[in-house]
C-alpha cells in the first residue's frame, strides 16, 4: 500500500481511510478531521484502487460543506474538474429528479418552493378553507410526515390534525397544479424513484460504486434510505459523524440512524475519531465532562496533543444588558479580531440585545440567520418573473409579481380569477391568457394582464439564449420596478434600489461563470442556498449566530451566552430525557466551535415580556469541571456546585464571618464585611471589595477565603 504522496495522517485517520470495501462507520468528534477523512479516502480509492472519480457519491448537508469537499478533492488530485458527485442531500435529489421526474408522471422543469414559497401557500389555502390553524404549524406536520416517508395517519387523533389532514390534500394538489415541488420533496420522491423504477435504481447504482456520507447523525429517514438504497449493489457506504453533534431532530433528524449503524448493517466495522486539532485542552475538558452525562452515545473522548491553552471562564453578569456589555468590553478590551470571534446563543431573540451592544461600539457584526440577501422583498420580485420564465405554471410566483409593480388588478378581480382557476383546475397563467376576451373584467386590469402575459411569453422565448443578468433588466426596464420601488418607499428607496443593482450584479457574476441561457441552474442554485451559506469568513465583523447555525464553524474565540435553565437548555426540553440530551449536545457543539478562547455567560435575571425574572444558571455549568473554570469580569460570580477562582482555598465557615472580616473571594479578591444577616446556614454578608462595589452573598455558598477575623463576634 502506497501512501507516500498522502498527507500525514494520524493512525486512526489512516486506518479509516485505507479501509478495505464494504460498510463503515466513522464516528469523528469534533474537530477531528471529518472532512480531510473523507477527502482522503476518495483520493486513496482513485489513486491506490483505481477507481473512476465518476464512480464516487459523497452526499453532505450544506452548500459550503459541499463545495470545500469538491474544492479539496480537484485540488489533492490537481483536476480542473472534480469528476465525483459532490453535494447535498437536496440536490442530489434535485440532480435525479430533473432526469427522472417524468417516471413519476411530472414534468422535469418544476419549481423547487422554498419556505417562503410554501408558507405563502399555506396561508392562501388556509384563507380558502376557513381553517382556524397555524400555517406554519400545518406545514410543520406536513413536513414531519414526509421526512418518515409517512402520509396522513388512518386515526385521527384531534380536530387540529383533522384539518391539517386535509391541507395535506390541497397543498399537494397545489403544488402538483403549479409543476413544483418543496424541499421535502427532493428526497421523498427521489426514494419513490429508487424504490418504484427499477430502472432508475439500476442506473444510479451502476454508476455509484461508493456512497460517501457526512454528518450521518443529521440524517433523517427519507435521507437513510436513499444511502442505503444507492450503496445496496455494491455494499460500499461509507458514513462520518457523531452522535454527540446530533441536533436536528426538530427538523426530521434521527439519532438511531447512527446509534443503530452495527445492526442495519452487521459487517459494518467502526473506527474512532477522537484526536482533536481545534481547540485547546481546557476547552475539550468542559465539552467532554457535558456530553459525558447523557446516556445514547457510543462514546469517545476528544483529546489534543496541542496546549492546555486557558481554562473556559464564566461571567455572571446582572441581566441581559450587562451581558450584552462585558461580551462587547471583552472584545474591545482583549483586542479580539472581529472575523474570529463568535457569540452563539440558543435563540434568535437573545441577539437583539447584543446588536445594540456592538453598534453603541461602533463594533461591525453580521447576524448569521437574520433577513438575508436573497430573502428580501426585492429580490423575491424579480426572482418570481424569473421563475415563471421557466415554469409559467408556478402560481406562487404570479402570485406574487402580478400586481408587482402595480397593475390595476384589484381585489375583486384577483377573487375573480381564483374563481376560474379553481373551476377550470389549471394553473392561473392560463387563466390570464384568456382575459383579454373577459368583458366582465375590468378593462384597464384586462390591457394590464395581457401585457403582462406577453411579457413573460416573450421573455421566455428569449431565455435560451440570453444572460441571465439581461433577462433582469429586461424585467426591470419593462415593468419601471426601479420606479415602483422609489415611489413605494420614499425614505428607504436608496437602499432598496441598492438591493435590486446587487442582485443584477450577482445575476453578472453568474452569466461570467456559466454563460447565456443557463437561467435554469441559476433557479437551481439559488433554491439549494441556505442562510450560513451566505455567511463569508473573512468580513471583518463579529459573528453572531444560533448554536444550531453554528454547527461545522470554527472560531478562534467563542461567547456562548444565556446559559441559564429555560434557555440552554430550552424550556421545551425540560420534560423529557431525550429532548434534554439534545439540549447537551447543543451546548458541547457551541463549545467545540472554540479553538483558544471560550467565555460562557449567565445571568441573574433577564426581563421577558416587560416583567424581571430570575434567572437559575444551567445545569450544564454545573456538570463542568469546577476546577477548570475561571471567573470573568468584576460581576462574576461562580455557579452553584463549581468553585471557581483558586484551586484548593480553604473555604470560609459561615460561623467564622463577623463585621469587620477581611476575606478573599474567588472572583471579586480581598474584601472587608460591613454587615451581615441572619445565622447559621441562612447568614448573608455584605462585602465591600478593594475596587469599591459592594455585593451580598450567602455565607455557606460562596467562595470566600478569611484572611483576618473581624472585631466582632
Amino acid at each position: 500500500m502506497n501512501t507516500e504522496n498522502m498527507p500525514a495522517l494520524n493512525p486512526a485517520q489512516l486506518e479509516a481511510v485505507t479501509n478495505g470495501d464494504g460498510y463503515a462507520l466513522i464516528l469523528a468528534g469534533a474537530g477531528t478531521g471529518k472532512t480531510r477523512v473523507i477527502i482522503e479516502r476518495m483520493v486513496w480509492l482513485v489513486e491506490e484502487r483505481g477507481v473512476n472519480p465518476r464512480a464516487l457519491l459523497a452526499l453532505t448537508f450544506t452548500n459550503r460543506a459541499a463545495g470545500e469537499m469538491r474544492e479539496r478533492f480537484a485540488r489533492r488530485l490537481a483536476l480542473e474538474s472534480v469528476g465525483a458527485w459532490v453535494g447535498t442531500f437536496h440536490a442530489f435529489g434535485l440532480f435525479a429528479l430533473r432526469r427522472y421526474m417524468d417516471k413519476l408522471g411530472r414534468p422535469r422543469n418544476f419549481t423547487v418552493f422554498d419556505d417562503a414559497d410554501q408558507l405563502s401557500l399555506m396561508k392562501r389555502l388556509i384563507r380558502e378553507t376557513g381553517a382556524g390553524v397555524s400555517p406554519r404549524n400545518a406545514l410543520s406536520w406536513i413536513s414531519r410526515l414526509k421526512q418518515d416517508l409517512a402520509g396522513p395517519p388512518e386515526e385521527i387523533e384531534t380536530p387540529e390534525e383533522r384539518v391539517y389532514a386535509e391541507l395535506w390534500g390541497r397543498y399537494h394538489g397545489a403544488l402538483g397544479r403549479a409543476s413544483a415541488v418543496d424541499f421535502d420533496d427532493l428526497l421523498v420522491l427521489l426514494v419513490r424513484l429508487l424504490d418504484g423504477h427499477e430502472e432508475v435504481r439500476d442506473a444510479l447504482q451502476r454508476r455509484f460504486h461508493y456512497v460517501s456520507v457526512d454528518e450521518y447523525q443529521d440524517t433523517n429517514r427519507a435521507q437513510y434510505e436513499i444511502a442505503k438504497r444507492l450503496a445496496a449493489r455494491h455494499g460500499n457506504l461509507f458514513v462520518v459523524g457523531d452522535e454527540d453533534q446530533s441536533i436536528y431532530s426538530w427538523r426530521g433528524a434521527d439519532i438511531n440512524n447512527i446509534l443503530n449503524f452495527q445492526e442495519d448493517f452487521p459487517d459494518a466495522k467502526t473506527f474512532r475519531l477522537e484526536q482533536n486539532y481545534r481547540s485547546t485542552g481546557a476547552i475539550l475538558r468542559a465539552a467532554n465532562a457535558v456530553v459525558a452525562n447523557n446516556r445514547h452515545r457510543l462514546g469517545k473522548r476528544l483529546w489534543t496533543a496541542g496546549d492546555a491553552g486557558e481554562p473556559p471562564r464564566v461571567y455572571l453578569a446582572c441581566d441581559g444588558e450587562d451581558e450584552a456589555r462585558f461580551v462587547v468590553d471583552e472584545i474591545a478590551g482583549r483586542g479580539l479580531a472581529p472575523e474570529r470571534t463568535a457569540v452563539l446563543f440558543r435563540t434568535n431573540g437573545q441577539a437583539r440585545l447584543m446588536e445594540e451592544a456592538l453598534r453603541r461600539k461602533g463594533m461591525p457584526y453580521v447576524v448569521v440567520g437574520g433577513t438575508q440577501f436573497y430573502a428580501r422583498k426585492e429580490v423575491r420580485d424579480l426572482l418570481g418573473y424569473l421563475r415563471l420564465l421557466t415554469n409559467p405554471a408556478d402560481d406562487e410566483a404570479l402570485r406574487r409579481i402580478l400586481n408587482v409593480p402595480r397593475r390595476g388588478i384589484g381585489a375583486a378581480t384577483m377573487a375573480q380569477l381564483d374563481e376560474y382557476t379553481a373551476t377550470r383546475g389549471a394553473p392561473l397563467f392560463e387563466v390570464l391568457r384568456d382575459v383579454e376576451h373577459d368583458q366582465t373584467i375590468p378593462a384597464r386590469a384586462r390591457a394590464a394582464v395581457g401585457e403582462l402575459v406577453h411579457l413573460i411569453d416573450e421573455l421566455a422565448h428569449a431565455a435560451g439564449d440570453t444572460p441571465v443578468a439581461g433577462l433582469v433588466n429586461a424585467v426591470l426596464d419593462r415593468t419601471g420596478y426601479r420606479q415602483y420601488v422609489e415611489r413605494s418607499d420614499e425614505r428607504d428607496f436608496r437602499a432598496r434600489l441598492e438591493v435590486v443593482d446587487e442582485f443584477a450584479s450577482a445575476c453578472a457574476e453568474f452569466d461570467a461563470r456559466s454563460g447565456a441561457g443557463e437561467l435554469a441552474a441559476f433557479l437551481q442554485d439559488l433554491a439549494l442556498v441556505s442562510d450560513v451559506d451566505a455567511w463569508d469568513a473573512s468580513t471583518p465583523a463579529v459573528t453572531l449566530m444560533t448554536c444550531h447555525s453554528a454547527k461545522g464553524l470554527e472560531f478562534d474565540h467563542v461567547f456562548l451566552i444565556g446559559l441559564e435553565e429555560g434557555l440552554l437548555p430550552h424550556a421545551s426540553a425540560l420534560g423529557g430525557d431525550r429532548e434534554l440530551e439534545e439540549e447537551r449536545r447543543l451546548c458541547y457543539v457551541a463549545m467545540t466551535r472554540a479553538r483558544k478562547s471560550l467565555i460562557l455567560c449567565h445571568a441573574e435575571a433577564r426581563t421577558l415580556y416587560g416583567e424581571r425574572k430570575p434567572c437559575e444558571a444551567s445545569r450544564f455549568l454545573r456538570e463542568m469541571p469546577a476546577d477548570g473554570l475561571e471567573a470573568a469580569g468584576m460581576d462574576a460570580q461562580p455557579v452553584r456546585g463549581a468553585r471557581v477562582g483558586r484551586p484548593g482555598a480553604p473555604r470560609a465557615e459561615a460561623g467564622g464571618i463577623t463585621r469587620g472580616t477581611r476575606v478573599r473571594h474567588a472572583a471579586f479578591g480581598p474584601g472587608t464585611v460591613i454587615k451581615t444577616e441572619g445565622s447559621g446556614s441562612n447568614l448573608r454578608v455584605r462585602i465591600r471589595f478593594l475596587t469599591g462595589r459592594v455585593r451580598l452573598f450567602k455565607a455557606n455558598a460562596a467562595p470566600l477565603e478569611i484572611l483576618e477575623e473581624g472585631d466582632e463576634g
